[in-house]
């Protein structure tokens, strides 16, 4: 009889077993484009900033890359998880503890009268692949981890060229406001003579003071916006504004060359966002396999070895062992494990459709940011061909101003004209160079920093596998 319900037990347990098996994953195809909207011919550089050929912008971004705090703590959380799969790995070994004791009576404290000593070890057998199942999940949300913490590298590196370059912009509009001041205040020298000898009007003093305090309250927002920006850097630097160097560049980097980017099922596929989604679905698929072992027993080995005596000097002379194993298996949880499973499926599933989301908002947010560079090279260009017909538009109504052939609204308009368009210039380069960079972050794996370190290569590929 006891054996027939042993192997009623062990025929349960392989039946079980081979219920229990859990299927990889299998990600719908995506339909992808393609191509992107359009194409350059440039080497697509992984550390994208070098692409400007900048020295100070290239030791402004390694620095940021070592020294941003919150890039620091992204990489200790990062380390911090990768210990999390030592741990549940523990749980594939048995784990072994010592145990002593020894009592002693109040009379005679000090004189040990019984003690106790020994081993015991523990062991549960992963029947179903649960310990297993953990293991896989940890590693991927290792692998979500990385990709965040790329992402955020790429923040990084893509903040700091963007504060550069506004600094580079204010540095620009500094010299131009100060050369319009002295426009300004030489076209108000001449007036007041004319006005001296009758041949102005008062007003026209009055108008053109009027337009030397609006380019003094610029110059007073141009002070403002360059301190804003020295500060914002020296934060993304990890420094105090104090040890901040001002730059003294006032001259744009020139517009690279568009890269070849290739097409979007390979030059996509290290994107952090879409790694995170990916690491989130196999993370999902090994929580779903935890959640199916756990309909099933649970078979653990117990073992002791130990000695126990009245005497401490016969404490070791007799020992005893035992080996004990036990099954644990669910019978009723009112439908509790198998709703547990539902759910796993539920989010695997719109984890799958967040992924295939994930890879064509990614293809468009690239194609979005071709077609504003697009839009940006021609208002860059049309606001020099303006500049350039404002320059003469002013210098030929000050003669014509000057001779008495016109009036004083019409120079007005050629001066105001000449300043807004100054400042415009400045800005559409400025905007057109930020948008490059965000074409570059949008294309960029962000593994250009430390956290390649943090994970083993063979093991990634062996997980993958």
């Amino acid at each position: 009889m006891k054996n027939l319900i042993l192997i009623f037990v062990l025929f349960c347990v392989l039946f079980l077993s081979a219920c229990a098996q859990k299927n990889d994953v299998v990600i719908e195809n995506i339909e992808f484009t393609t191509s992107f909207i359009s194409q350059g011919n440039a080497r697509l550089d992984i550390n994208w900033w070098h692409s400007f050929n900048n020295d100070e912008l290239t030791q402004l971004v390694s620095q940021g890359l070592q020294s941003n705090l919150s890039l620091k703590a992204s990489e200790l959380r990062l380390k911090s998880s990768a210990l999390d799969a030592r741990i549940i790995e523990a749980n594939l070994y048995p784990s072994l503890n010592l145990s002593s004791t020894a009592s002693s009576t109040f009379d005679d404290f000090g004189d040990i009268n019984t003690g106790s000593f020994g081993v015991k070890s523990s062991w549960e057998i992963d029947l179903w692949g649960s310990i297993a199942a953990s293991e896989n999940s940890v590693f991927w949300d290792h692998q979500g981890q990385l990709a965040l913490y790329r992402a955020q590298a790429n923040l990084v590196a893509g903040s700091i060229t963007n504060v550069w370059l506004s600094l580079i912009s204010e540095q620009k509009k500094k010299l131009v406001l100060a050369d319009q001041f002295r426009r300004t205040q030489d076209a108000l020298t001449v007036m007041s003579r004319r006005f001296a000898m009758g041949k102005n009007s008062v007003t026209n003093i009055w108008q053109q003071q009027k337009l030397l305090k609006t380019i003094e309250v610029q110059q007073e927002k141009n002070r403002s916006d360059l301190y804003i920006n020295q500060q914002t850097l020296a934060l993304w630097l990890g420094i105090t504004t104090q040890e901040m160097q001002t730059s003294s560049l006032n001259t744009f980097p020139s517009l690279p060359e568009l890269p070849k980017m290739g097409i979007p099922a390979k030059v996509l596929q290290y994107r952090p966002d879409i790694e995170q989604a990916f690491a989130q679905i196999k993370a999902a698929n090994e929580h779903l396999a935890v959640a199916i072992s756990a309909q099933y027993p649970r078979i653990t080995l117990t073992a002791d070895y130990k000695t126990s005596k009245n005497s401490v000097n016969d404490l070791f002379d007799d020992w005893s062992g035992n080996l004990i194993a036990s099954l644990a298996m669910p019978l009723f949880d009112a439908g509790t494990k198998k709703s547990v499973i539902e759910q796993r499926k539920l989010q695997l599933k719109a984890l799958m459709m967040d992924y295939q989301q994930v890879w064509l908002e990614a293809i468009a947010s690239v194609n979005r940011v071709l077609v504003t560079e697009e839009q940006l090279l021609k208002v860059a260009k049309n606001l020099a061909l303006q500049l350039d017909l404002a320059e003469r538009t002013e210098k030929l109504t000050t003669i014509k101003y000057l001779n008495g052939k016109t009036s004083y609204i019409n120079l007005l308009n050629a001066q105001e004209s000449i300043l807004s368009l100054e400042r415009q210039f400045i800005d559409a380069n400025k905007n057109l160079i930020i948008n490059r960079v965000l074409l570059y972050r949008e294309l960029s794996h962000g593994d250009f920093s430390s956290a390649n370190q943090l994970i083993n290569e063979k093991d990634t590929q062996g997980k993958q596998s």
